[in-house]
């Protein structure tokens, strides 16, 4: 029965990702698991890939469901999830990794100093608008501030790099979740920053 009930669920959830494929053609599409999904115990991350192989778009599986998680966690559950589909970030040289060291053994006040800033990777995360993003990136730029990249990205095939090398900042607030994964997982380096930047703003 339980084998049975698996694949008329992946068939039904191919059927509607294909309509999703021809409709709209996006670059990547998530699964929200709900309330709805956890009481009938529907195995999305095994179904996932499967479905994934047979229509060729990438699929983030992301529980934020009401039984685990608050309503206002969507957001932080589903940009969690995506962390795990980032590209690893590695050193392409020993001298840049040497500015790395450099930099890292400064204080947290000196990272923003304008004569260190060009020696570090800075990742956004958070979702705004376009338009937004580009005025934040374009104020930063004024600060002597890059960033090399944004989570989530315009496009699934610009997701950032990531790695022990790598900063980040969060642009939202409640995205501790995120935060937490960013550290454990990807071994990033978390910037705490004041209201309205940062998880705990």
């Amino acid at each position: 029965g339980d084998i049975s009930a698996q694949l008329n669920d992946q068939k039904e959830l191919e059927r509607i990702c294909l309509r999703i494929k021809n409709d709209r053609n996006p670059s990547v599409i998530v699964w929200i698991g709900t309330c709805t999904t956890e009481i009938v115990k529907m195995d999305l991350e095994g179904i996932a890939p499967k479905v994934e192989k047979q229509i060729g778009i990438p699929i983030i599986v992301a529980r934020a469901n009401g039984l685990d998680y608050a309503f206002t966690q969507g957001e932080d559950t589903v940009l969690a999830a995506m962390v795990h589909r980032c590209p690893e970030y590695k050193y392409c040289n020993k001298e840049e990794q040497n500015k790395f060291q450099k930099v890292k053994a400064h204080t947290k006040e000196s990272i923003f100093q304008q004569s260190q800033l060009t020696k570090v990777n800075l990742v956004l995360f958070g979702s705004l608008p376009s338009s937004v993003a580009s005025q934040l990136n374009l104020e930063l730029k004024r600060q002597s501030i890059s960033v090399s990249g944004w989570l989530p990205s315009q496009k699934y095939s610009e997701l950032p790099r990531l790695g022990e090398n790598v900063y980040v900042c969060g642009v939202n607030p409640f995205l501790s979740r995120t935060a937490t994964t960013l550290m454990r997982r990807k071994k990033c380096q978390l910037i705490g920053a004041p209201f309205p930047i940062g998880p705990d703003g």
